[in-house]
């Protein structure tokens, strides 16, 4: 992950799943959940959504009474988000192509930034946390949703696959889940996260989302699993992650840009 690349073409027909497994079904479902709570869109403020994709949570957030706007820098999912709301699937949103490190919008302007599942896919992170600082209002805030590849998960599938290759004397998988995959530029946990935010946000909410995801066999032993038990286990294990968030599967996190920030932007 050296050389931080940059995708304009990203179509999300490449990791759409025909099937998923519950647990994979459910961390979905409870990121987009999780992520629009903690933005708390309130009718009249003004709402980006970096790298929006089809615009459907920036969708749900208009449906608050926001402005929302979508920004992203694939003409492909552009244009999938105009598609849906040319066909009335979501509350119309304001979109613009363009990337988080250049926010075509001047200083002070908006009340909230939201990116959910595609911070770790930015090539140039500290420029756009910047960006991110110098666009919002005194006081607003910042949303993040993003894997966290030190989970327990993560640390599991890490000694099992290495207990594997002494055993068997090859790899497990070429691609395993603790690894972040080739389009991710960067590898977070709570840390790394935290370090990237501290020189111009202020930590309001650190907030954890599910446990085990794609931890070895997983998956397959929930979905032998009656749907009535594997979702209540998923919702334990939730809860669980909500009191340990530096070892679940997905942190979200509320910051709010700080009056004094060293880039001289929220004064």
């Amino acid at each position: 992950m050296a050389e931080k690349k940059l995708d304009t073409k990203w179509d999300d027909s490449e990791i759409i799943l025909s099937k998923m497994t519950p647990d994979t079904e459910f961390l979905f479902d409870r990121m987009t959940r999780a992520t629009i709570e903690a933005v708390g869109a309130k009718p009249g403020e003004e709402i980006m959504d970096l790298a929006c994709g089809r615009a459907m949570d920036a969708s749900q957030l208009a449906l608050a009474g926001a402005r929302v706007f979508g920004l992203d820098p694939s003409d492909k999912m552009l244009g999938k988000a105009l598609e849906g709301i040319g066909k009335g699937k979501t509350h119309p949103v304001i979109l613009i192509r363009s990337i988080a490190e250049k926010i075509p919008f001047p200083d002070n302007c908006f009340d909230k930034l939201v990116c959910k599942g595609a911070i770790d896919h930015f090539a140039d992170l500290d420029a756009s946390l910047q960006e991110a600082a110098r666009v919002l209002k005194p006081g607003g805030q910042l949303i993040i949703s993003v894997a966290n590849f030190e989970s327990l998960s993560c640390r599991i599938g890490r000694n099992y696959d290495r207990a594997y290759q002494k055993l068997k004397g090859r790899k497990r998988s070429e691609h395993p889940s603790w690894m972040p995959p080739d389009d991710h530029n960067f590898k977070f946990d709570r840390g790394f996260l935290a370090r990237k935010l501290e020189p111009d946000f202020e930590t309001e909410l650190v907030r954890g989302l599910s446990l085990l995801w794609c931890a070895p066999y997983w998956g397959a032993s929930l979905g032998k699993m009656p749907r009535k038990w594997s979702g209540i286990i998923l919702k334990i294990l939730d809860l669980i992650a909500a009191l340990f968030p530096s070892l679940s599967d997905v942190l979200v996190v509320r910051a709010r840009v700080k009056k004094n920030s060293v880039t001289g932007r929220g004064i």
